[in-house]
């Protein structure tokens, strides 16, 4: 069997475990291929949370729920299973309100539902609309190129009004983020 399927009864316990160290669940997935059972956990920080979650915490988080699947068979069923605790990562998509919220401070990407293309500061979300200040993008040896004219310094745009958004990798700590970390996985674990 190679389906990926939420499990409902997986849902409730992660997510307690991951409340305990102050991490949410932005996916849950399970899968079996070849007699092992997949698990997939992928965690964020809350979303009124800025920066990126710490390794550590991730993986004490995932040894909890590595020692849960051990205890209760129940959960997953028996037999080999492989567990991976993970996070979204520096380039995640960005498509739920959420997401926005999360993405604060950050360089992002953007692509309009009228095509047009738009990197920009996120500086904040208000309900449904991104406050973004534009940045101007650099050409294919580094060097600031010039925004349209009558760009904006600041522009609200409703997140319908955004047919794909993407963070972008800065190799400095964006203005906000103390850790200046851009991502933070763990390694997948057996059990």
């Amino acid at each position: 069997m190679t389906d990926e399927h939420m499990p409902a009864a997986l849902d409730g316990p992660i997510s307690s475990i991951l409340a305990r160290h102050e991490l949410v669940l932005e996916e849950l997935s399970l899968r079996t291929r070849g007699g092992t059972t997949e698990i997939r956990v992928v965690v964020d920080l809350p979303e009124d949370r800025i920066g990126s979650a710490d390794l550590d915490t991730v993986a004490d988080a995932s040894r909890e729920i590595s020692a849960l699947l051990d205890e209760d068979e129940s959960l997953i069923g028996p037999g080999p299973s492989v567990l991976e605790v993970t996070t979204p990562g520096a380039e995640r998509v960005l498509s739920e309100p959420r997401h926005f919220r999360r993405a604060r401070t950050r360089l992002v990407r953007l692509v309009r539902t009228d095509g047009t293309e738009l990197l920009a500061r996120l500086e904040d979300v208000d309900g449904d609309v991104l406050r973004l200040r534009p940045q101007r993008p650099l050409d294919s040896r580094g060097r600031p190129q010039r925004l349209p004219a009558g760009t904006p310094e600041v522009l609200d745009l409703p997140i319908a009004d955004v047919e794909s958004a993407r963070v972008e990798i800065e190799f400095s700590a964006p203005p906000g983020d103390a850790h200046g970390a851009t991502s933070t996985d763990t390694p997948t674990k057996e059990r």
